[in-house]
């Protein structure tokens, strides 16, 4: 007996398009997990320098050279906004 197919069904993706998937997949997850890593990283160093105790004498030290190589390279520099004394 003849079968009826009242859904239209795509055919199924061949292994090549399955493989690009995967490719996509992992590169994707790989991505996110570089860039959650590298925020964790700054945290961390953020975190060292706060703890350490002439860290307040060094950073507008540090904000002035970034200033300098920007703007030898051409690069605006946004200034830097100190609320507390």
């Amino acid at each position: 007996m003849h079968k009826t197919c009242f859904i239209y069904r795509p055919p199924c993706p061949g292994p090549l398009l399955t493989g690009i998937g995967v490719v996509a997949g992992v590169t994707a997850i790989s991505i996110a997990a570089t860039l959650c890593y590298e925020q964790y990283r700054k945290r961390e160093l953020v975190r060292s320098l706060a703890s350490m105790p002439g860290a307040a004498d060094i950073v507008p030290a540090l904000h002035a050279n970034a200033a300098m190589l920007l703007a030898a390279l051409g690069r605006p520099v946004r200034p830097a906004f100190h609320d507390k004394p």
